[in-house]
């Protein structure tokens, strides 16, 4: 689940076209303490001390790299994840032969939430030998602003070791975090507990990257227009750099936080037509040159 959603202009695509659709309707999600909810029932941090700290997350790099991708690139990333998103997500990229990123909080798979039913075990392990990443997003889809150093390290812990009875041989994980909500603190953390965060911080990649607080831009129907979708294809190929996209479910009628099949096939071919090499996270970090 994210931060924020954005505007209500978006994709209809049953038929692969696009029209304007209204945002779907959805309840006010279940939020941990240090969260409340805006007029949308969306998440928003509630204290002081906790917002800066984020805002700190996302302006201070505590190390970064020179990215040396000799081509353009672009991940899709799924949140959570839905049954969908493994029943139809993935499919669609590899009809074009490419793979995605699938984070996983632990805690959930398998179970019924409030927007949609998370996928089982078995598709986690499915994912991985149809050559997909599977990611950490927490054992318990907390927040990490509201977690003490021991706590996150044991819920993380948690999160890898459920993983890898799924997957055995799991190393290296990328790491999205829960709500989007970062702090100075975590983020050191996971300098050295994951090989790569991916933010919710909306832009392209390029130039020296922040492999802590990746950025990435929602692929979701109610936000992205097919002008918005092509200028960033086209900053990407300019910039030679990472453009990287989240979304969560994956269905013709997507909530809020989600994409139509007709979204993910526009992003996906227009990349290809572009010469953007598409590949889930971990590679695209082989390819930046990120050890």
């Amino acid at each position: 689940m994210m931060m924020k959603a954005v505007g209500d202009e978006a994709w209809r695509s049953d038929d692969g076209s696009f029209e304007p659709a209204a945002r779907t309707a959805a309840a006010s999600p279940v939020v941990p303490m240090g969260q409340s909810v805006n007029a949308n029932g969306d998440a928003v941090i509630d204290r002081f001390g906790a917002r800066l700290s984020h805002a700190l997350a996302v302006r201070l790099p505590l190390r970064t790299i020179a990215m040396r991708n000799p081509r353009p690139l672009l991940s899709f990333t799924f949140d959570d994840f839905p049954a969908s998103a493994h029943a139809t997500g993935a499919d669609l990229m590899e009809a074009r032969g490419a793979r995605g990123t699938f984070f996983a909080c632990t805690s959930q798979l398998g179970t019924a939430q409030e927007h949609w039913t998370v996928a089982g075990p078995d598709a986690v392990g499915d994912l991985h030998r149809r050559g997909h990443e599977i990611g950490l997003h927490t054992h318990s889809h907390r927040p990490v602003f509201n977690m003490a150093p021991a706590e996150f390290e044991a819920d993380l812990a948690a999160n890898k070791a459920a993983l890898r009875q799924l997957v055995p041989g799991l190393r290296r994980e990328t790491f999205a975090y829960p709500f989007g909500f970062a702090s100075m603190g975590r983020k050191r953390q996971l300098g050295r507990l994951a090989r790569a965060s991916r933010s919710v911080q909306p832009g392209v990649n390029a130039g020296r990257l922040d492999p802590d607080f990746v950025k990435a831009v929602e692929l979701i129907d109610c936000g992205l227009t097919r002008t918005r979708l092509d200028n960033l294809l086209d900053e990407t190929v300019a910039r030679g750099g990472w453009l990287v996209f989240l979304t969560h479910d994956v269905a013709p009628q997507p909530t809020k936080f989600g994409a139509s099949p007709g979204l993910m096939n526009a992003a996906l071919d227009g990349a290809l037509r572009r010469g953007i090499e598409i590949l889930p996270m971990r590679d695209a970090l082989d390819r930046i040159g990120l050890a």
